[in-house]
């Protein structure tokens, strides 16, 4: 556990958007997927806006699926986690353990649609693969195999094509892997994410053939986690940090909505991401990211009863315990103000 070496007593209501860097001295400890939808808290690194927030911020890779945040969240050596919606979330908040959703990292919609169903070129060239019902007997990577949303994704895909779960045999991979293995021919499809999805397309070895937000539009994918030590001990710097990441998040915005700098925002991301194909960076699509940090509860609930049918939960926490939005809605009433 990271402790404060300063406490602070502020009482006023109103947080200027700029502090300097002696303000607060806590390195705030961060863990990320490093994909497209961390783009916020990347952003607000390279950008200084953490910096900018009198914040000392250190990002960690996780390459593997965000179960392995979870502990680390509620033993308080993380302060804050990035990552996919997964089981062990909510297995861990049953148990006790102390930790909430703050903000959106990745949500779907139909015109932002960075997860999708890959299938081996080879396969669909060859007529193997015509349409999801020829998913049966396909080895299908997934980052998890006990509750993960992209898992969800998978399901929803296969009973729409009158399959199951059974049909398929499931193999946990990384976002990394699963490309090296569709490559190798290991595994014949895959639940991808941005921008592994635009670089397995681009590269030939294999094809986007559905979008996730066919079969679940509005799905909550990803979340930003704060433990609950920072939110208890660090009440101050975890709004700070939350300006500072939905500064990152409206950049993000801007320039793949409506194209503002667009290529300084990409050449920023390119310092994290090491993607230096101009071409996968045209052809990625667009992460949805909400600008003022919103999750979507009711695709979040929906999610929740799936993990309890299927039994990776052994019940439905109450959602009090789940999520936290004074942080998102404090800092994007603070942002907007500023704005003016």
């Amino acid at each position: 556990m990271f402790k404060n070496l300063i406490l602070f007593f502020i009482t006023a209501s109103f947080i200027p958007i700029s502090f300097s860097q002696e303000n607060f001295v806590k390195i705030i400890k961060v863990a990320a997927s490093p994909i497209i939808s961390s783009a916020g808290i990347y952003l607000a690194q390279e950008r200084g806006y953490f910096k900018a927030q009198g914040l000392k911020v250190e990002i960690n890779d996780f390459n593997n699926s965000s179960a392995s945040m979870t502990a680390l969240l509620s033993k308080g050596e993380l302060d804050v986690g990035a990552g996919n919606i997964v089981s062990a979330h909510f297995n861990a908040i049953n148990l006790g353990q102390r930790f909430k959703f703050v903000a959106d990292k990745g949500h779907l919609t139909e015109k932002k649609d960075y997860i999708a169903l890959l299938v081996r070129t080879d396969l669909v060239t060859s007529g193997r693969y015509r349409s999801p019902k020829d998913l049966k007997g396909f080895k299908m990577g997934l980052t998890s195999l006990d509750g993960v949303s992209q898992q969800i994704i998978a399901e929803r895909i296969l009973t729409k094509n009158g399959l199951n779960p059974k049909d398929v045999e499931f193999i946990k991979l990384s976002y990394a892997e699963m490309n090296s293995a569709l490559k190798a021919k290991l595994i014949d499809a895959t639940i991808q994410v941005e921008p592994f999805l635009s670089k397995a397309v681009l590269d030939g070895f294999a094809q986007n053939m559905m979008s996730a937000s066919i079969v679940h539009p509005a799905q909550q994918s990803a979340v930003l986690l704060y433990s609950q030590d920072f939110i208890e001990k660090n009440p101050i710097e975890a709004k700070h940090f939350m300006m500072a990441y939905l500064q990152g998040v409206r950049d993000y915005n801007n320039a793949f909505e409506k194209g503002k700098d667009r290529q300084k925002v990409i050449l920023d991301l390119k310092k994290t991401l090491k993607i230096e194909d101009e071409n996968i960076w045209n052809k990625m699509h667009t992460v949805g990211l909400d600008n003022n940090g919103l999750i979507n509860k009711e695709s979040l609930k929906e999610d929740i009863e799936w993990y309890f049918s299927k039994k990776y939960i052994s019940k439905i926490p109450d959602m009090k315990n789940i999520v936290d939005m004074q942080f998102s809605d404090s800092a994007s009433i603070e942002l907007d103000k500023n704005k003016k």
